[in-house]
């Protein structure tokens, strides 16, 4: 269970109780759903315009939701994930070196000296498969071994190579990559 001071509201994740695993299938579950007609009456406020900020406005707008994004800085470029330039962790065991859902959690809340929320960060290790994909359907260049298959090295201490990588400039990469859906996004209205 997180840790947090009785009444903090700013320490007080609202994670549902129960095991971490499944925290956030608990979440999912117990979340109204909103039926796909109902989407186009439906408008989204999304505060920022950089990997985050754009890769959710376009996968709202994706999704069939009107979508407002502001950007507050003079430029989308200035947004700090420009700067990871040493790739981006996922679960997905390319190597068969025992990477897991499981490891990935550890290693991330071990790395933020265990000072992180860790319902959010078990659901990231779970999803982590999953934005890698996005990622690549957006046109983000991962390095690829010969044979055509994204490459993968270990980075940040990790005992298995989990990191996808896109030369020494993975940050640019991705945005370059979320901004192209949300531009899609923007052309189609």
């Amino acid at each position: 269970m997180d840790l947090f001071i009785e009444g903090d509201p700013i320490a007080d994740t609202k994670a549902p109780e129960g095991p971490i695993e499944k925290r956030w299938g608990t979440r999912r579950f117990e979340a109204k759903l909103v039926n796909p007609a109902n989407r186009r009456k439906m408008t989204v406020i999304v505060v920022g315009t950089g990997l985050a900020g754009g890769s959710a406005a376009a996968t709202l707008a994706e999704q069939g939701y009107r979508v407002k994004s502001y950007c507050y800085q003079d430029s989308p470029r200035r947004a700090h994930s420009i700067a990871a330039q040493g790739g981006i962790n996922a679960a997905k065991n390319y190597r068969n070196d025992g990477d897991s859902v499981h490891r990935l959690f550890y290693d991330t809340v071990k790395g933020g000296d265990f000072r992180s929320r860790e319902s959010n960060v078990h659901r990231l290790a779970e999803v982590s498969v999953n934005i890698i994909d996005q990622c690549v359907a957006q046109g983000v260049p991962f390095a690829r071994e010969y044979g055509g298959l994204l490459d993968t090295r270990s980075f940040g201490g990790a005992q298995v190579q989990r990191t996808f990588y896109a030369r020494g400039q993975t940050g640019q990469q991705l945005l370059l990559g979320a901004y192209q859906a949300l531009e899609r996004q923007i052309g189609l209205g």
